[in-house]
């Protein structure tokens, strides 16, 4: 389709024998007065041009009342004399408003053409017949010198291209093409000239010359490297038009074409954009390059054609630094449809283990995460095991892990010896950090077998002690049935049966209360007289998630002061108190809960309570018992009454996870409660008809 814009139009020169100098002497009206052409035309004159150098084609741009212009001038060969008998040129000049230009590219090859056909008479505009922009014509012209000049544009600073013995028609495509591998809107503001006077000073960004000019611009050889270093913007905008050739590089200044919006290469910010806009399209292309190369390699590795697929590597390793997470799923796509079995004799392929290491970058990203390798053996299902190729990529991405995926990917590719050098190399702190982010037990394992060889206990007390004892991760990854583990940990930290202070220390260490594996845990590791250690720290932890404060609270502490108490030969009961009267009341709710059911108890029960009454109350609370009914029984109890609630709370630890734990843990529970508490009547427990079972 052919475009026709409204040009406007200046002829400067002279008249045959004037005694004038250079001036416009006819222009169009309308738009510009005569005084702004003159203007623009010698804003941008390069000084005197040779004959040789004749014809030449300059664009320039102009900005009248905030609107921009864009031209393009033709200067000829002298054709006749001035009244000083002196030869003189005449430059033809036609422009248009960026309005237009931006609506449909315009190359300025095209200008030219239609200007060279125009009859510049008269004083109206005239529209101008262009030839439609040629992407593919301009990626043919775009050679190592254009890609070269275009990048250092972008620093700021001209460019000359100096020993270029071409006809002017040849570097008009240069200049043309070297504009075509920028953002369209750079054209706003670049000025450029088949040929220009090195000796002065003009504004011209691109142009052509015997040697370059002193002023700061660039020297840069026709198709000769260029003797000193590129700045780094300059470098990376080469790098990535470099990739481009033939129907890719046709494509790229297609997609520059279309970014008409006004840009300056004075500003650094919009130097910026036009390398962001070749990245964006490069990201675009090598996703659909991968698309349809990922395929044709998995098609190779399973003909066991090693030779493609060298070929296909290759191709697709271009692509790594610019796929995006937006484009994985896709390529994962791919994998799990197309993916479907090793040959044996590419089993030990140098070639199937860079495929390998390719593949992962692409599905992943550079680094593996614990995410990834869960979606591993979805998207490589295909081939039922990991292959040695695979195995030895995985091996080699673990470089760039974190020590967590670096210990599942040993488990994955079943690398014992590994696995084992990874542990032995890591600190206590480390080993522990691994638990607190792993949610799978036979890291678990490893980590604690590995804890359990160290030669310092006290350093792992210590580090156990600020982590809590891992009681979150141990539940989070295990669930109740971890106690087992739970109990690993107070071996570790103690190496020994527990003592009053060691339980006081560990509910010291906790934020909130802790599970019921991991109590039942410290009753199975218990020594000793540390019943009354495990109930004072689990009413601590009670009273701190309540929030009880004032006299509710030192109600309770004091009915704990009693439980732990020894107990009575006789017990004092009374239906009034002996141990002070009612404190009053706060308004908070859990206050008044508390209050209602110690009134009800006072109802059914002399007190303070007895054992036999604490197990009767215990007995009645409904399941899971509120904290605040066990604390108000607390607040109402008396001497000696600590071991039957004691009892009774890992009675009902126990019978929620009676199913996940076995005859040798529910033994030690048991155990456990004897030590904590003294020999006493045992409370009919759950446990004592399943001894020998597990």
């Amino acid at each position: 389709m052919t475009v026709r814009p409204t040009a406007h139009w200046a002829v400067l020169g002279k008249t045959p024998q004037s005694l004038d100098d250079y001036d416009v002497i006819g222009s169009s009206t309308g738009a510009l007065s005569k005084a702004e052409f003159s203007d623009w035309l010698k804003s941008f004159s390069s000084g005197t041009v040779e004959p040789k150098a004749l014809p030449r084609v300059a664009a320039s741009h102009f900005s009248r009342g905030g609107e921009s212009w864009l031209g393009l001038s033709l200067q000829t060969k002298p054709e006749s004399q001035d009244g000083f008998h002196r030869p003189y040129t005449m430059t033809w000049h036609v422009c248009l408003r960026w309005e237009q230009v931006s609506k449909t590219p315009i190359s300025y090859r095209a200008l030219y053409e239609a200007l060279q056909r125009k009859d510049f008479s008269g004083e109206s505009p005239f529209r101008l017949s262009l030839r439609d922009y040629d992407p593919p014509r301009l990626a043919g012209v775009a050679n190592a010198t254009a890609r070269r000049a275009a990048a250092l544009l972008l620093t700021g600073r001209p460019v000359c291209v100096v020993r270029a013995e071409l006809p002017m028609e040849q570097r008009l495509d240069f200049l043309d093409a070297v504009a075509a591998l920028l953002p369209y809107g750079m054209r706003s503001g670049l000025a450029v000239s088949t040929w220009t006077n090195s000796a002065s000073r003009h504004r011209i960004r691109l142009s052509f010359a015997e040697v370059a000019p002193a002023h700061g611009a660039w020297e840069l050889p026709w198709e000769r490297d260029v003797p000193h270093d590129l700045p780094p913007e300059a470098r990376l905008y080469e790098q990535e038009l470099a990739q481009y050739e033939h129907d890719g590089l046709t494509r790229l200044i297609r997609r520059l074409a279309a970014l008409g919006r006004p840009l300056d290469l004075d500003s650094e910010t919009d130097r910026a954009e036009a390398l962001m806009r070749v990245r964006e399209h490069t990201a675009i292309s090598l996703a659909s390059s991968v698309k349809q190369v990922l395929p044709e390699s998995l098609d190779s590795l399973a003909r066991a054609d090693e030779v493609r697929l060298h070929e296909l590597n290759a191709h697709l390793s271009q692509a790594l630094d610019r796929v995006t997470d937006d484009d994985r799923p896709a390529y994962r796509d791919i994998v799990k449809r197309n993916l479907t079995r090793l040959p044996d004799r590419l089993a030990g392929s140098p070639t199937t283990e860079t495929f390998f290491g390719i593949l992962l970058r692409l599905l992943y990203g550079p680094v593996l995460h614990r995410h990834d390798l869960e979606n591993l053996c979805l998207d490589l299902g295909g081939l039922r095991e990991v292959p040695r190729p695979l195995a030895r990529a995985l091996k080699a991405a673990s470089a760039r892990c974190d020590p967590l995926v670096k210990l599942l990917i040993t488990y994955l590719i079943g690398d014992a010896g590994m696995r084992q050098q990874l542990l032995s190399n890591m600190t206590v702190e480390e080993l522990l950090h691994l638990i607190g982010r792993s949610r799978d037990a036979t890291v678990l394992d490893s980590v604690l077998r590995e804890l359990g060889g160290r030669g310092d206990r006290k350093e792992v007390a210590q580090q156990l002690h600020r982590h809590r004892y891992l009681v979150k991760p141990i539940s989070a990854c295990l669930g109740d049935a971890g106690m087992e583990h739970h109990r690993s940990i107070l071996q570790l930290s103690r190496g020994r049966l527990l003592l009053p202070g060691d339980v006081k220390e560990i509910f010291e260490a906790l934020d909130e209360t802790p599970p019921q594996a991991f109590m039942l845990a410290i009753v199975a590791e218990s020594g000793r007289g540390t019943g009354a250690a495990l109930l004072s720290g689990l009413t601590a932890h009670a009273l701190r998630q309540l929030g009880l404060e004032g006299p509710i609270k030192r109600e309770i502490e004091d009915g704990l002061t009693r439980m732990t108490a020894p107990a009575l030969t006789r017990a004092l009961r009374s239906p009034r108190r002996l141990f002070g009267g009612r404190l009053p009341a706060t308004t908070s709710s859990q206050t008044g809960r508390i209050r209602t059911v110690q009134d009800s108890l006072r109802r059914h029960f002399p007190t303070p309570l007895t054992e036999s009454d604490v197990e009767a109350a215990l007995d009645r609370l409904e399941h899971p018992a509120p904290l605040t009914d066990l604390l108000a029984i607390m607040a109402e109890s008396g001497p000696g009454t600590a071991p039957t609630l004691i009892y009774w709370l890992a009675h009902r630890a126990v019978a929620q996870l009676n199913s996940r734990l076995t005859a040798e843990s529910l033994a030690d529970i048991d155990q456990g409660l004897q030590r904590m508490t003294g020999p006493r009547r045992a409370l009919p427990l759950v446990w004592r008809s399943h001894r020998g079972q597990t």
